[in-house]
């Protein structure tokens, strides 16, 4: 790969009206390019202009080489390798000097079921390939963001049914569908990376370098949303019977009305709705101010109901204030929009 580093280059004219600028010998070695061959150039937003091979010339996969040491734990390896894929490495090959042990080989396994595109395509035994077979362009960020929102909407709904009917079975299912949410945000967040090294690729999934880092952002904050559903749920599971009729029925219509602002900072910031992303904000604060009311009332009980209550309450606060954010960015790209 090309360092990056600036260089200058003397514009020189050549024939009546001509301008022309030589290429840096390291970058078409890089790439191959060959007199000829065609280049692809597009003025970039800020004035710059950006020149890269075209598709034919594209270079080979990127990458990357594991190497395991005899002591390292398997929840190391798996954060690295998620650490690589969300940087956006193609091929990565898991590396150790001895045979690799079948808990190292699970470990990367699993992995693959855990996020979208990585496949086990090789497998020696002292090394593990994986290769990414996912699309941005068949599953852009706008399609992840909305598909999280969609899934993180029902999380919410079924954990608070879960906690106030001691529905376990129902609180259990909310917890598996976290990962869901985790791996379509790791997907969004890897296709961000993958623009700041592609800016071709935000044009063939309809975004440019600032939205996406924006749908990164509402991405991120919706993992969140959906931590505090999984957060409800796992409350559902301990307490292991129907909530506080009183505090539950507060809290669930708290919750409902969180959600309905949720919807609505999702709406405004894919339609760009200035006034409604004002309204959210505004009707936000009323809320929190509502739900933090109840607080003092959920103390004054005593025993782990009590506690149990004030957290799962404290949840939806936290919901309320993420489609708060959310809203905020809305307004943000926005005027950003206005801008252009």
């Amino acid at each position: 790969m090309v360092a990056k580093r600036m260089e200058s280059r003397k514009v020189q004219k050549t024939g009546l009206s001509t301008l022309t600028v030589s290429l840096p010998k390291e970058w078409v070695s890089t790439i191959n390019l060959k007199p000829g061959d065609q280049v692809d150039l597009e003025i970039m937003p800020d004035g710059s202009l950006s020149i890269g091979p075209k598709e034919s010339k594209k270079r080979e996969p990127l990458r990357k080489v594991i190497q395991l040491e005899s002591d390292d734990p398997t929840d190391h390896l798996v954060r690295k390798l998620i650490g690589v894929y969300l940087a956006g490495f193609n091929i990565v090959e898991v590396r150790s000097k001895e045979r690799m042990d079948l808990e190292t080989k699970r470990a990367a396994r699993d992995f693959a079921r855990m996020v979208i595109g990585p496949e086990v395509i090789e497998e020696t035994a002292n090394s593990i390939v994986l290769h990414d077979l996912s699309d941005p362009v068949e599953l852009p960020q706008k399609k992840c963001v909305r598909r999280m929102h969609l899934i993180v909407d029902t999380m919410h709904r079924d954990a608070m049914i879960a906690y106030a009917q001691g529905d376990l079975e129902l609180a259990n299912d909310v917890i598996e569908r976290d990962q869901d949410v985790d791996r379509l945000y790791w997907m969004t967040y890897k296709q961000y990376n993958l623009i700041q090294k592609d800016r071709s690729l935000a044009e063939r999934v309809g975004v440019d370098i600032h939205e996406s880092m924006s749908l990164m952002l509402v991405a991120r904050l919706i993992e969140r949303i959906g931590d505090h559903a999984e957060k409800i749920a796992k409350h559902a599971l301990n307490s292991g019977k129907k909530g506080p009729a009183a505090d539950v029925g507060a809290i669930e219509k708290l919750s409902q009305e969180a959600l309905v602002l949720l919807t609505k900072a999702m709406e405004s910031y894919f339609l760009r709705d200035i006034g409604n992303a004002n309204d959210i904000i505004d009707r936000a604060e009323g809320l929190v101010h509502k739900a933090e009311g109840l607080l003092p009332d959920l103390q004054a009980h005593n025993g782990k109901g009590a506690v149990s209550s004030s957290s799962v309450l404290d949840s939806v606060i936290r919901t309320i204030m993420y489609a708060t954010d959310i809203a905020e960015l809305a307004i943000n790209e926005s005027m950003r929009s206005e801008e252009k």
